[in-house]
């Protein structure tokens, strides 16, 4: 069996190798360079400040929290829609003197053992993962305002009307 399953293998790749004209001995096309005018100066690209690095930051670690809530989220929902009917139609109650004792069917079991981690574990997923997002949104807001404030402080060269703008 395993001889016959390296046969097909070789045999398609012949094949396809046949059908396709691939050789190794095949000349390497490669085309001059066109003649072209010098490189045109660009200018540099203005140096990020203090506050635009951890801006990026901040929008970076918002990004990740947010996908954290919802991952967390959908795990809530997919437990939730195993643990819930798993309690409500394959375990019941038995009532004996001095407590009671659940029991479930097979599956039943299966959908609560599957259900509860994801439910609780996403549960408690949303609550950290919405508090970080939160404060990472709040950051980045304060930290917004702040640039903005600066920004419309400084003194500053207006091209339009080509004069200083306090």
């Amino acid at each position: 069996m395993k001889h016959l399953a390296l046969s097909v293998l070789v045999f398609a790749l012949v094949t396809g190798a046949l059908l396709h004209d691939v050789a190794a001995q095949d000349q390497i096309v490669t085309e001059a360079p066109a003649a072209s005018s010098p490189p045109a100066l660009e200018a540099p690209l203005p140096r990020m400040t203090y506050e635009e690095y951890k801006r990026d930051a901040l929008e970076e670690s918002a990004r990740r929290s947010r996908n954290a809530l919802i991952g967390t989220s959908a795990a809530t929902v997919v437990g939730a829609a195993l643990l819930f009917p798993a309690m409500a139609n394959q375990c019941y109650v038995i009532d004996f003197p001095g407590g009671a004792e659940v029991r479930c069917t097979t599956a039943g079991k299966v959908m609560v053992g599957i259900g509860w981690p994801l439910f609780f574990g996403g549960i408690t997923g949303v609550v950290i993962s919405g508090i970080m997002f939160g404060v990472r949104k709040g950051k980045l807001r304060r930290l917004d305002d702040r640039m903005a404030y600066e920004r419309s402080r400084a003194v500053r060269w207006d091209p339009a009307s080509s004069r200083f703008v306090f």
